[in-house]
């Protein structure tokens, strides 16, 4: 498993499962499976909403889900509620300033 960001905010990262493999879509990403629905990216998940995450990336992995899983599958479990428990909710928030500092005042002609 190889995961590759570039570091600029806002990008997905790269992952590869089985290095680029050789599907004719021209794609090398790997088959994202998030609670039994397929996805071509996971940008929409937020990383606090995953339970738990399982990579396959042999032959069983092409049986079970054709030439999509060419260049493996990635299996995504998100957390979720159970019955007879109450409701838990949960916020993580952020706030920034950005505020530019010791800047040099230039005079025009």
């Amino acid at each position: 498993l190889q995961v590759v960001s570039s570091g600029a905010p806002g990008t997905s990262p790269t992952i590869r499962v089985r290095g680029i493999g050789s599907y004719v879509g021209g794609a090398s990403d790997p088959l994202y499976v998030v609670d039994g629905t397929f996805f071509d990216d996971i940008d929409f998940l937020n990383n606090e909403d995953i339970e738990s995450i399982s990579i396959l990336k042999d032959a069983s992995a092409s049986a079970i889900y054709g030439v999509r899983a060419a260049n493996g599958v990635v299996l995504i479990e998100t957390k979720s509620g159970k019955a007879n428990q109450k409701p838990q909710v949960t916020y993580n928030g952020y706030q920034g300033v950005q505020i530019a500092q010791n800047v040099v005042k230039l005079s025009n002609s």
